[in-house]
């Protein structure tokens, strides 16, 4: 019974790969688009950071530029925009070693200075968190634990938007 449980304890772990890739999607490419140094919308840019150009997302605000990294789910999207009032930024990622990821995310963005509650549950149960950046040009990250408009075909999806605090 031991074996079984281990087996089903590793089966979840992200490889640390991913988790680094995870990490790095949140963490670094969501901030550089939401500054302007990294555009979606450039297949060389896009490619320059290990992803690849896909299908814009079509939102009311209209078309968001998308780029994905991995297959199956081991598959990464981001999607950004710099339009309108305030510059956004989605990542969405998930499969089998979903809530490894999110607790990876999570640790990263509280030893990151992101300060917030727990997670609170939207009238439909899913949960929702937002955690609040601090410094000259605070971001937010809003942690959906659902595939909220991500173009991921399986589940669990955990979607994290990112915007700026001011």
């Amino acid at each position: 019974m031991l074996t079984f449980s281990l087996a089903l304890v590793l089966a979840a772990a992200p490889t640390p790969e991913h988790q680094s890739d995870v990490e790095r999607a949140v963490f670094e490419l969501c901030p550089q688009a939401i500054a302007g140094s990294l555009s979606l919308d450039d297949a060389a840019q896009v490619a320059a950071v290990g992803y690849a150009p896909a299908a814009a997302r079509q939102t009311p605000a209209g078309p968001m530029p998308r780029a994905v990294r991995g297959e199956g789910t081991a598959r990464i999207e981001i999607s950004a925009s710099r339009g309108g009032e305030s510059p956004i930024c989605g990542v969405w990622f998930g499969g089998p070693d979903n809530r490894a990821l999110l607790r990876a995310v999570r640790a990263r963005a509280r030893s990151s200075g992101y300060r917030g509650g727990d997670p609170v549950r939207l009238g439909d149960g899913t949960p929702i968190q937002l955690l609040r950046g601090s410094g000259e040009r605070p971001l937010s990250l809003t942690i959906i634990e659902g595939n909220a408009g991500g173009g991921l075909e399986f589940e669990p999806v955990t979607t994290i938007i990112t915007m700026t605090s001011d």
